[in-house]
């Protein structure tokens, strides 16, 4: 039983570590060489000129999470491109959330950046679930 459970850890681990690196490579690159520039004039009179740093890794820790549960665990026997579209599904669903409110109560939020950051996060929860599903088996086959 002892080995199961560490069986079970290690495959949990590989799991998030490969979606956390993943996601934050990808975030990376998206929020410091493609679009920043898009992002810092379309909203800028909404972005502080230092963030906080706590909300966005509370938001990466949790959303990895349910990442690793919604995309990896519910498809870890099926083949990887379930977890790519569980993934994109919860990106459709919780970046829309985001920026279809944001869209609607926030002033100089703009369509464009709506349409572009919800796409992205379609695509990047899609792939960082993808990546969190070969971690998973990766670790499975040891």
């Amino acid at each position: 039983m002892l080995a199961n459970i560490k069986r079970f850890a290690v495959n949990i681990i590989a799991s998030l570590a490969a979606i956390f690196l993943c996601f934050a490579v990808l975030d990376f690159i998206w929020l410091g060489m493609i679009a920043s520039d898009w992002y810092q004039t379309e909203m800028a009179g909404l972005l502080r000129e230092q963030f906080i740093a706590w909300p966005w890794l509370v938001f990466y820790l949790l959303y990895g999470g349910v990442v690793f549960v919604l995309a990896v665990v519910a498809n870890r026997d099926k083949p990887l491109y379930y977890a790519g579209i569980d993934g994109a599904l919860l990106g459709l669903a919780s970046y829309g959330a985001y920026n279809l409110t944001n869209y609607s109560i926030i002033e100089g939020f703009s369509l464009f950046i709506m349409a572009i950051d919800w796409m992205w996060g379609i695509f990047l929860t899609s792939v960082s679930a993808m990546c969190g599903w070969l971690g998973f088996q990766a670790a499975s086959k040891r």
